[in-house]
Parts: C-alpha cells; structure tokens; sequence
C-alpha cells in the first residue's frame, strides 16, 4: 500500500518504477508473491495517471510483472471471471480478503474497475470489504485519484483527514521535487 508515490515518481520510467518498488517491498516481504504486487500497486498508479483505458490494466499489469509471480497473475487473472457479475460483495468475496498482496492488489484493482469514473464508490466499495480493508481501499484510492484526478475526491473526505493541511504541503512538496528522482 506505500507503492502510490513510487508510481507517480517513476511515471515516465517504467525500469525505475520496477527497481524501485522491489526494493521497497523487499524490505519487508521477501516473498515473490509480495514483491510482484508492490511492483504491481506501483504500476498500476503509472498506468492511471496515463489515463490507460480500464479494459487495458489488466493485460498491461500481467505483461509487466510477468515471470515474478503465478499466484499473483492468478489473482489479477480472477478479477475477470468477476468483473460483470451483478453483487460486487460476491465478486470481493471470491477475489478474497487481501490479507496477502496479490489480493489486496486484485481486489484494489476490481473496486476500480467497476467504478473507474466515481472516486468515492472506487473507495466506499474497497473500505467495506471483508478482510484487509484499508490496504485495499488504500491501494483502490490511490489508482482512483491518479485517474481521476485530486478534483474528484470528496472535499469533505479531505478536510476530514487528520493533519491534512501537512499533507497538502507534503504532496506539493513531492509534485516540485518528481523531476529530482527520475
């Protein structure tokens, strides 16, 4: 869930955005499973500030971080099988509850996808799943907002949020520096 910034630094430089995810992830989670959805996350937020086409993310994700890890091609691959059915609940349920990366990844990626043009339903859906629901909704808010756009988070969520005004100054901090790290 701390992969969002790795993707909007290292936007314009997708070899980067890889090393770069893998080593924040390794740090913790040395399992290729973990390391494939931190590059994933990551990339997945690179993909959405392309404005990618949704339909796209999917093939484009695999393609990427093809070769790290089957069980997380798996979960991404699951959310297709899932992704038209009529209850949402059902569909998180089979995608499962995100207590592992892959999928928390699959399900951040679902809540997207099933609302790519509404930032506040991307979210409500991901915080309300059973399981790990603030890494998923984390992970889903992060894909939203570099879609969407910051215009298209509710202005009541973001006054809401415990020392925003530092974190309004944080990320405009990060906006100037980007051209430092790439």
């Amino acid at each position: 869930m701390r992969a969002a910034p790795i993707g909007y630094l290292y936007q314009d430089d997708p070899e980067k955005l890889k090393q770069v995810a893998h080593a924040s992830g390794i740090c913790t989670h040395g399992h290729p499973t973990a390391d494939a959805a931190c590059i994933g996350a990551a990339y997945l937020v690179k993909l959405a500030l392309d404005k990618t086409d949704p339909a796209q993310m999917i093939p484009k994700l695999l393609a990427f971080t093809a070769g790290i890890s089957n069980e997380f091609d798996r979960a991404v691959l699951k959310i297709k099988q899932c992704l038209a059915w009529d209850d949402p609940h059902k569909a998180l349920s089979y995608l499962g509850e995100g207590w592992v990366g892959e999928e928390a990844v699959a399900l951040a990626l679902y809540c997207f996808l099933r609302h790519p043009e509404d930032y506040r339903k991307v979210v409500t859906l991901a915080a309300n799943t059973n399981g790990d629901s603030d890494s998923i909704a984390c992970i889903a808010g992060a894909i939203g907002g570099a879609f969407l756009g910051v215009s298209a988070i509710p202005l009541d969520w973001i006054q809401r949020i415990e020392k925003s005004d530092y974190l309004g100054c944080l990320a405009d901090g990060l906006a100037k520096k980007k051209a430092f790290f790439i």
